[in-house]
């Protein structure tokens, strides 16, 4: 599945993407980490820098 993925993602074009990087984090053990995923959605949505 990772590969189909891949695959798709790297012809993306319809919009913005924003990448997290899953291995620095564990948003679903700590919600300190959930909040910056928040915060770095936050941001792209309402245009800060």
């Amino acid at each position: 599945m990772n590969e189909r993925y891949e695959a798709w993602i790297s012809t993306y074009d319809k919009g913005k993407l924003l990448i997290i990087d899953i291995d620095d984090n564990s948003f679903n053990e700590n919600p300190e980490d959930l909040g910056k995923i928040i915060q770095m959605i936050d941001a792209e949505l309402h245009g800060l820098f």
